[in-house]
């Protein structure tokens, strides 16, 4: 075994990258770093009816997307190549031939159905549901005459009637007497290796040194204890790590939110968000810091202080990490952060890179209604109005819409306050409302929010109650981004135009949209 650390992360591509995996992978790479070692990135492909190309291209995609980056892998390649499992078939050929040769493997024929009433058999009697070994001394002459009707067969270890132990780094000593686990499959009727016998020959060859896993594997251990004793090989040191509840204490799963990167990324969370709040899900840094970079969480993560405790996957509290790195987060690189979400609402042409407007480049046009619509600065400026009310990138494009449309949608009920205003009173604030914009000669936010409140001021109408109307007729809605700052944004034009066609509205001019 290699004196250098080399850790790997494992994932079967059967679905889309789990939190769970990117917590592994993290704890291996964080490691892998820490001691100078290597991060394997290995593709356990032995499922053939489920494992696909995109379903690995998923995984992959979702671990870079949050930093993890390992050393050797199928898409970097490495001295150890090839890192798919079902590319190494002639690899774990050889290691079943070698342990048929010394008559420590061989040849089942039992049926399913054969197999099925044994086990009701040995249930019924009160022994374990074990295979018995009918097939564990036939005979070659025996084999070849069922393999001439036809009979396929799978492969079986021979396993020693004994007691097999080992270390966890998290869980102390472990052990198991495999006599009661009978003599077990490690070739499929197909010719493909099971996970647990494949693994074994990756690890050996690999150099693997620790593997770091979800507790899940705890029980495959000692399958896995058997074929390294067999095949004469000394197994890694094994941590097994704790699981990820709701705070409910049930296990997370898709029922019950998301589960997957790919979700948190849609929902607008950071990357470095998320892996701060992974590493902090069953490790401790021994002191009270919450907030990590990459390179921080490298220098203090140790093997020690993972914690032997189920770690608590509470929202709230990644809703917490996300917006802190918001808000911590520079406005000009929020907003290439924004760009995206505001894309895939149809707010912006996917094309537009946010440095030109989108006709130069013959994108297709949306609706403007102020000519500094598209330049950077613009968006920078709308985006330091959300940066502070913001918990995840997607709610972007709810809070900055009204900037991106030529009309916003109207409706009586969002105009009616606590203070049950009719539409009278509507149609009287914003006529009032019309004439203090049009008398603002320097379209500036002071000078907005000067004029405004000198001539709420005068009207006699609370500030809060007239500024309502007037927020609801620009934008359509009644929370939004700083009043004086939207409409600064907006434009004049634009809010004299929305101001005139909400008073129609409200006069019953115009339809409800």
């Amino acid at each position: 075994m290699a004196d250098t650390v080399r850790v790997r992360i494992a994932p079967s591509p059967t679905g889309n990258c789990h939190v769970g995996t990117a917590r592994t992978a993290l704890y291996n790479m964080l490691y892998a770093r820490k001691t100078g070692g290597k991060f394997i990135l290995r593709i356990d492909d032995t499922d053939l009816t489920r494992s696909t190309k995109e379903s690995e291209e998923g995984v992959l995609e979702g671990l870079r997307w949050l930093g993890i980056k390992w050393d050797e892998g199928p898409d970097v390649g490495g001295p150890y190549a090839p890192y798919r499992q079902m590319e190494r078939h002639d690899t774990y050929k050889r290691a079943v031939e070698e342990l048929i040769s010394k008559d420590l493997a061989y040849k089942c024929y039992c049926t399913k159905e054969e197999l099925d009433i044994e086990r009701a058999e040995a249930l019924a009697s009160g022994k374990p549901p074990r295979y018995y070994g009918k097939c564990a001394h036939l005979t070659e002459e025996r084999q070849r005459a069922l393999e001439a009707e036809g009979k396929s067969y799978v492969i079986r270890i021979r396993v020693p009637e004994k007691k097999f132990s080992f270390e966890d780094i998290l869980r102390g000593h472990q052990e198991k007497d495999m006599g009661e686990r009978g003599d077990f499959v490690i070739v499929k009727s197909d010719g493909s290796p099971v996970y647990n016998f494949a693994t074994v020959i990756d690890e050996h060859l690999m150099d693997i040194t620790h593997v770091m896993r979800a507790v899940e594997h705890l029980t495959n251990t000692f399958d896995q204890l058997v074929a390294y004793e067999l095949l004469g090989w000394k197994a890694p040191t094994f941590g097994h790590l704790t699981l990820m509840l709701n705070p409910d204490r049930s296990k997370i799963s898709k029922r019950a939110g998301a589960v997957y990167i790919g979700e948190f990324r849609q929902m607008g969370y950071l990357p470095e968000a998320l892996i701060n709040f992974l590493a902090l899900l069953g490790w401790n840094p021994g002191d009270e810091r919450e907030m990590f970079t990459m390179d921080e969480l490298v220098k203090a993560f140790t093997l020690e202080n993972l914690s032997k405790s189920d770690a608590i996957f509470d929202v709230k509290k990644l809703d917490w990490f996300n917006g802190e790195y918001i808000r911590k987060m520079p406005v000009s690189e929020l907003t290439d952060r924004i760009l995206p979400f505001l894309k895939d609402a149809g707010l912006l042409p996917q094309c537009w890179t946010g440095h030109h407007k989108p006709d130069v480049l013959g994108c297709e046009a949306v609706p403007v209604c102020a000519g500094h619509r598209y330049d950077r600065k613009f968006l920078e400026d709308a985006t330091a109005q959300i940066q502070e009310r913001i918990v995840r990138l997607n709610e972007a494009p709810d809070m900055l819409g009204f900037l991106f449309v030529e009309e916003v949608g109207l409706t009586a009920d969002t105009f009616r306050d606590k203070q049950a205003h009719d539409a009278a009173f509507s149609v009287k604030v914003l006529d009032a409302a019309e004439r203090i914009i049009e008398g603002i000669t320097c379209w500036e936010k002071e000078p907005i929010e000067a004029a405004f409140r000198e001539k709420i001021a005068e009207s006699g109408i609370k500030l809060g109650d007239f500024l309502m109307q007037v927020r609801v007729a620009l934008t359509g809605k009644r929370v939004t981004p700083p009043m004086f700052e939207s409409m600064h944004l907006l434009g004049k034009s634009a809010c004299i135009e929305r101001t005139k066609r909400a008073r129609a509205f409200l006069a019953g001019e115009v339809a409800e949209v």
